[in-house]
Order: structure tokens, then sequence, then C-alpha cells
């Protein structure tokens, strides 16, 4: 099963190290915890270039997580995270790959399914909705066990430390270091 993450111990004040350098990836995005209600959003391009961007959690985390979850699980190379593996800012300029549109309508229900923890019949249903098409229910039970695990990881993540998702995305390894 592929799946998404490990988490690095280091403070969150220290944010050149928190977050590896790509060898066979495209981006290594980092997660850091700063409190409840605060995170910080890292990314090194295997390009060398970089940026970070400091969130509200509720706002943002399980909407990005989301988009994390959907792009990787359905393949969608040309979406929000694949536009910024290619450069985009995070502020929205050069996000316009030809999968963003489609990253978007599943992103705001698959947060919702994140948010009350929905079971994969669930998420089944809102990939029939938003795909207009078949979709097996190998699919959402596969995107459902990566939605539980970046949640999980993000949840062990203690606050000052990151959790590392690759893009593309890699199989699950849950740990710490520096």
């Amino acid at each position: 099963m592929r799946s998404c993450c490990n988490t690095s111990s280091g403070s969150a004040n220290h944010h050149d190290d928190t977050v590896g350098e790509p060898t066979e990836h495209l981006m290594i995005v980092g997660f850091v915890k700063i409190s409840d209600r605060r995170h910080l959003v890292e990314v090194r391009r295997r390009d060398g270039t970089s940026e970070q961007v400091e969130l509200d959690s509720r706002s943002f985390l399980r909407h990005d997580l989301a988009h994390y979850a959907v792009e990787a699980e359905l393949g969608l190379a040309a979406g929000v995270w694949g536009s910024v593996a290619a450069g985009a800012s995070f502020d929205s300029r050069g996000i316009d790959g030809a999968d963003v549109e489609l990253a978007e309508r599943l992103a705001g229900p698959i947060q919702t399914a994140i948010r009350v923890r929905a079971e994969p019949d669930r998420i089944h249903a809102v990939l029939l909705a938003v795909l207009g098409t078949e979709v097996s229910t190998d699919v959402a039970a596969s995107l459902h066990h990566r939605i539980r695990a970046l949640m999980g990881a993000w949840a062990a993540t203690p606050y000052g430390d990151v959790m590392t998702l690759t893009w593309p995305q890699t199989d699950l390894a849950v740990g710490t270091h520096r």
C-alpha cells in the first residue's frame, strides 16, 4: 500500500534543516506542528528551490492533506502538489496544472470526510458524485487508508516536529530522525 509520511524531530524555530533534500522525488513536503492552531508547511523542490508558509491549522491543514491524499491516490500528478513541485507558489501563482480543477472539486468533500472520520463507503459516494463515473470501492478504501495514515501521523507528531511527505508519494515510513 502506498502511503504518506514520516516524522522528524526538530525545533519549529530552526527550519533550515527541518525538511530533507529531495532525491528521487520531485519535492519533500514538511508539515511542522507549531501548536494546535498553527502549522508551517515547507517544501524543498528537486531544483533546489524552497518555500514555506505558516498557516492556521483549522482552515488549511485538513484541506492540504485532503489534496495530498486525493492527488496521490488518484494519480493527479498535475494537481496542486504537482504544481507546487513544478515551482508554483503557495500564494496560488502557478497552481494551474491540468488536474487542479478536479483536485479542488474533490478536496472539499474529502476534507469534510476527514473531519467527520468518514468510512470508505462515504468516501466512495464522494468519488462517484464528483467524478461522475464508476469508481472501484478499492480506490475508496485505499484513499480512506491514506487519510487515516496522514491524520494518524499528524496526531503523533509532537509540537515542534515535522511530518514529512514526499511528492510523488512513497510507502508509509513513520519514525523520528534528524
